[in-house]
């Protein structure tokens, strides 16, 4: 196991390991002086095509957006 003492800012802002860089964790308080930090395994969601337009509803429909005219090989 690795320790490692670090003081924390006035937000209780801490450094933890490099292993931890772009992680989600849980942080649980076991006791008045002791914490556990644990990584949270996130896959990444995913949906399939039914299930996204089953959300679009009138209320978050926008009308057409204007991009100006083709600047490329655009074929509309």
């Amino acid at each position: 196991m690795q320790k490692r003492t670090r003081q924390v800012d006035a937000k209780a802002r801490a450094t933890l390991f490099a292993d931890f860089a772009g992680c989600t964790v849980t942080i649980e308080r076991v006791n008045a002086e002791e914490i556990c930090v644990r990584k949270v395994r996130s896959g990444k969601r995913k949906y399939s095509l039914a299930q996204l337009v089953k959300g679009i509803t009138k209320k978050n429909r926008h009308d057409e957006i204007s991009t100006g005219r083709p600047v490329g090989g655009e074929v509309w």
